[in-house]
């Protein structure tokens, strides 16, 4: 039994691509807990996902398990609304039979009684909830020209150790750039070339006159983790107590949360807090180092929306495949101290290196899929059908309740007229009653 915690969280891409064969070829059990949706897509055959202290089960890798919740999700809503629907026409129907009763009509009390037990019984289904969404986007500036970013010739090395040479690029207005690479191979340093946190050995970086960065690093670092959440928004952007709370807010920390110290939040957390300052600021150039690294799924998921809809640049470092697939419409590869530029999307760029590459050897066939259970086939037009005409046929029948009770308010004083019409009343207590009865089967064996 394998248990694995995070396995590709700090791997490479050559190295999670290594530790999916090994797991594909693996005749143990593996338990894996992941944020990476392409291991998952390849690596797991069942998903367990926990939520407010219980367990939903799932046959199948992550894809499936998007599609499978979102249809469990829509078929409990459904089945909630449904519930609701009947509850509030039995509710109905009751209320109809207590107000006969206390009418005169004594024995619809004991249906109407039965009715109200139906209903309670019927609420079962909790309302079904989705996690609230981050609704925000990143702060764009105007973009002036084509220039975005040049490097010339450019060179850096620490001690005997060069990292890359010769490197010359140029990055034009509205382009996707994923830079991608082994550990170690210099993709942050670039980065922070380019940032002008580090300086190059040789060779110039120029960047265009109206470009504005914004930069999300790996690491997040504050330079006060003593403040709280609203105090550190209030000493980093020009803005009052509540416009803070209420940015926080839309980055899910409400409550006492924003008063925690910064030092207190997790990794994940102190990645949301610095997007949380970085969207308010007016940028067109978005660099990101690992922007999904520490986050969760709603999370990673909440922030490929927000770059979805940002308009600007975009250059990221990431061992994300989903992300980087998502996203990226050229490659720059690191390697041997060289950047390969493939002017492409991630998918052609694999299918351009494995070109190049010796063909694999051949993979064992796939186990058959297995076979999908029938569907059931029923009758729920002609049981629509029925219960309408029941409703119907119920309809009718207090119709003629209410028009007898007028007759019997009318012959108060005729107490010959008035026996015939108790008689008659009875009999219809009784087809009423008969009625609703066949009513209840039939809407229960609908449901």
């Amino acid at each position: 039994i394998l248990l694995l915690d995070e396995p590709t969280n700090h791997l490479d891409l050559r190295a999670t691509e290594w530790l999916e064969e090994y797991l594909d070829r693996y005749k143990g059990t593996v338990l894996a807990i992941s944020h990476d949706r392409w291991f998952l897509d390849r690596v797991v055959r069942r998903v367990i996902e926990i939520h407010d202290g219980k367990a939903e089960f799932y046959a199948g890798n992550y894809s499936f398990y998007v599609e499978e919740k979102e249809r469990r999700y829509e078929e409990r809503r459904k089945q909630y609304e449904k519930e609701q629907a009947k509850i509030e026409q039995l509710q109905e129907a009751a209320d109809k039979l207590h107000l006969w009763a206390f009418m005169g009509a004594d024995k619809l009390h004991k249906r109407a009684f039965s009715m109200e037990k139906r209903i309670e019984r019927l609420r079962k289904t909790d309302k079904p909830r989705k996690e609230r969404r981050l609704e925000v986007r990143f702060g764009e500036r105007e973009f002036h020209g084509d220039e975005v970013l040049t490097l010339k010739d450019l060179k850096k090395s620490f001690g005997d150790r060069v990292l890359f040479d010769h490197v010359d690029l140029e990055v034009v207005g509205g382009e996707r750039i994923a830079l991608l690479g082994d550990n170690g191979t210099g993709k942050s340093t670039l980065l922070k070339l380019i940032l002008g946190e580090e300086a190059p050995d040789s060779g110039k970086i120029r960047m265009g006159p109206t470009v504005k960065i914004g930069y999300l690093p790996q690491i997040v670092h504050f330079d006060r983790p003593d403040r709280n959440l609203v105090d550190t928004m209030l000493y980093a952007q020009n803005c009052s107590t509540q416009e803070a709370r209420d940015r926080l807010a839309a980055f899910n920390f409400r409550g006492e949360d924003v008063f925690k110290p910064v030092s207190a939040l997790s990794g994940g957390e102190q990645s949301r807090l610095r997007l949380c300052m970085l969207m308010d600021e007016k940028i067109n150039l978005l660099i990101l180092d690992e922007p999904t690294n520490h986050l969760d799924l709603d999370s990673r998921e909440w922030i490929e929306e927000a770059v979805a809809d940002y308009g600007g640049n975009l250059l990221f470092v990431s061992h994300d495949r989903y992300f980087i697939h998502q996203f990226a419409t050229r490659i720059w590869m690191l390697e041997d101290g060289k950047i390969t530029d493939f002017d492409g999307t991630f998918e052609e760029y694999r299918a351009w290196r494995e070109k190049k590459l010796p063909p694999p050897p051949q993979k064992q066939e796939a186990a058959a899929p297995k076979k999908e259970k029938p569907r059931r086939t029923g009758g729920t037009k002609l049981l629509e059908k029925e219960v309408a005409a029941a409703e119907r046929e119920v309809t009718r029948a207090e119709e003629r309740m209410y028009d007898l009770t007028q007759e019997i308010e009318a012959a108060s004083s005729d107490y010959l007229k008035l026996t015939e019409l108790y008689e008659q009343r009875e009999a219809l207590e009784e087809e009423i009653a008969h009625l609703y009865a066949v009513w209840e089967r039939l809407s229960a064996e609908l449901e």
